[in-house]
């Protein structure tokens, strides 16, 4: 069994490369909060931190996430990812689940 840490973890590993999910839609997937999230991305660095965002599309390190954003071609304007074109909610995140 998985500890919390490790499944919000997954969920993030399985957001492929030009893509992004809100803090709150990867703890839908994950069974925790938001918030819990966001902990879970400050203190893991073998996650891809950058591609979970706020549900505006902005990031909490823009200067950190922008040159990998544009690296696998996220697509953004003013710190802020575009969520119609990259933005995976919960229904697609299970979908990437095995």
């Amino acid at each position: 069994m998985k500890n919390r840490v490790e499944e919000v973890a997954e969920v993030v590993r399985r957001i492929p490369a030009g893509n992004v999910s809100t803090y709150g839609e990867v703890g839908k997937v994950a069974g925790v909060g938001a918030r819990y999230v966001g902990w879970v991305m400050k203190k893991a660095e073998s996650v891809p931190w950058w591609r979970v965002v706020r549900a505006d599309g902005t990031s909490h390190a823009p200067e950190r996430s922008i040159p990998r954003w544009e690296a696998e071609g996220t697509t953004h304007k003013d710190g802020r990812v575009n969520m119609r074109r990259h933005g995976l909610d919960a229904r697609d995140l299970e979908g990437l689940i095995d």
